[in-house]
């Protein structure tokens, strides 16, 4: 989950409700909260941060590992 701190589409308080729900249903979950961005997430380093996050999520969650061959 990805929540910029300053967003008015997506309210804080809708994030944490959907993390109760991952939490009463015993579901992982990330949240990677961003300081004063809005729903886009915009600005350099704060998209690059969040495109390396995504990225390496893709990797370890779908790549197969060495034991797998």
């Amino acid at each position: 989950m990805v929540q910029g701190t300053g967003d008015d589409n997506v309210h804080m308080q809708n994030t944490i409700q959907m993390i109760q729900q991952f939490v009463t249903a015993n579901v992982p979950y990330r949240l990677l909260l961003y300081p004063r961005k809005t729903h886009s997430i915009a600005g350099s380093p704060a998209r690059t941060h969040l495109f390396d996050a995504v990225l390496q999520n893709f990797e370890t969650g779908l790549h197969p590992s060495a034991a797998d061959h």
